[in-house]
């Protein structure tokens, strides 16, 4: 029985409720108290769905999306604030293996051969020799020679990347973002040999 001093505990809609308006008003103190109250569940769920090395990022960043969301639009039901969360650090997730997806540089050389030998008549053969070796010059005057020797031990060489990887201590991460860049780097130089034609 309540004597009528006793505290009333409110609802935890009531509460995020309130704590959304504290939020979207732009209070620092119940940013806070948001954030603690969430990044547990949070980071729990990008663990499931991301590598150990972007979970602490892809948290932030889930954050820095809701409480935005919060001061611009609000959100309309303040009580599934959890369930906003949560699918926004999903959508971020998906988002994250999207990104590694287009930038992976593994590739299957024996599939590229067959495609080329079948697709090629004399006369492409010949444009396919010329560009090769357009190409490999372009790779010797590449500006770094780490780009350079990259390049031709992993592409022409055919080397593993893992092997690559631990001569150069590189993570395979490291590895694709360097691999990437060496590439565009050499696409620059073919696009300007072209041009100059």
């Amino acid at each position: 029985m309540t004597n009528g001093l006793d505290p009333v505990p409110e609802p935890t809609s009531t509460i995020d409720s309130d704590l959304a308006a504290r939020v979207a008003r732009g209070d620092r103190q119940a940013e806070t108290t948001f954030v603690r109250r969430y990044q547990r569940t949070v980071t729990l769920v990008l663990q499931k769905r991301v590598q150990p090395d972007r979970v602490y990022d892809l948290t932030q960043e889930t954050f820095i999306v809701v409480i935005a969301r919060m001061r611009d639009n609000g959100i309309h039901e303040p009580s599934r604030i959890g369930g906003f969360l949560r699918q926004t650090a999903i959508n971020l997730a998906n988002g994250e293996r999207r990104k590694y997806l287009r930038q992976r540089t593994d590739n299957d050389n024996d599939s590229i051969d067959i495609v080329i030998d079948e697709a090629l008549g004399p006369s492409d053969s010949v444009e396919l020799d010329e560009l090769v070796s357009m190409i490999g010059q372009l790779m010797d005057e590449l500006p770094m020679e780490r780009d350079r020797d990259l390049l031709r031990r992993y592409l022409v060489d055919g080397q593993d990347k893992v092997a690559l990887c631990q001569h150069y201590g590189l993570s395979s991460e490291h590895f694709d973002r360097v691999l990437h860049r060496a590439r565009v780097r050499l696409k620059e130089l073919l696009d300007k040999r072209r041009g100059d034609r």
